[in-house]
């Protein structure tokens, strides 16, 4: 993918972002990624094709009129360059809420918060690039959504980039939920529960594929038990 540099700026007196994007980017990570996902079956987490800069532009100037479409909560359009956009502020990253929320209850409340509007957007017949709590956005109580510079629906089906919204959710809020043995595998089979069978079919296929993973991460710290989590809670939800 084509490397990003957002700045914070200011548009007529409000907080925006300006999003340059430049050549370059993890085109061999990307590769070894899309070889691994090929040889394990897992479609959801085939990566897109690396895009030019003004590519990747284009795509998330799309991406946000799409999503926009279907009423989801995305950056306004406030300038468009080849390669540059300004892009209007919907707050700070649900990610940001969970740290600093020290009640479990209350921290539960916001990953479900994200997986509904996740699941609103789905409902529609939409998907989006990387749904990681990281790019996910919480002001007044509405989730909001970043970083759409990638479209996986030219690559996959649209159950498979549902799939992927799912996974990568998983994956990036299991650490909130760590302090409370099974919530996480609740929520996540709760909304598997509701959704169409070739999405949970996607994400449980992709369980199975990567469960061989938990046992090595699980033994090692940081990031890799968060991953050990995540897969245990896609696993028991899956079942």
């Amino acid at each position: 993918m084509a490397r990003t540099r957002v700045e914070r700026t200011t548009w007529q007196g409000q907080p925006a972002w300006r999003k340059t994007y430049e050549e370059g980017g993890h085109r061999r990570r990307i590769a070894a990624l899309r070889w691994l996902a090929r040889r394990l079956g897992a479609n959801a987490l085939l990566a897109p094709l690396p895009l030019t800069a003004a590519r990747a532009c284009r795509t998330e100037q799309s991406m946000i009129n799409r999503l926009a479409a279907l009423g989801a909560r995305v950056p306004p359009l406030l300038q468009v360059g080849e390669r540059e956009l300004v892009l209007g502020d919907l707050g700070p990253t649900l990610a940001m809420a969970c740290r600093a929320e020290p009640d479990p209850a209350a921290r539960q409340a916001l990953v479900q918060l994200g997986l509904q509007a996740i699941g609103d957007v789905h409902a529609l017949g939409g998907y989006l690039s990387q749904a990681f709590a990281r790019n996910l956005t919480l002001q007044g109580g509405a989730i909001g959504f970043i970083d759409l510079e990638e479209d996986p629906g030219t690559i996959m089906s649209l159950a498979a980039a549902q799939a992927r919204d799912l996974l990568f959710y998983a994956h990036s809020t299991a650490r909130f939920l760590a302090d409370q043995p099974g919530a996480h595998a609740a929520l996540l089979r709760a909304h598997l529960q509701a959704v169409p069978d070739e999405v949970r079919s996607e994400v449980a296929r992709t369980a199975r594929a990567l469960r061989w993973l938990v046992p090595p991460a699980r033994a090692f710290g940081g990031r890799a038990r968060e991953v050990a989590q995540a897969l245990e809670s896609l696993a028991a939800a899956s079942r």
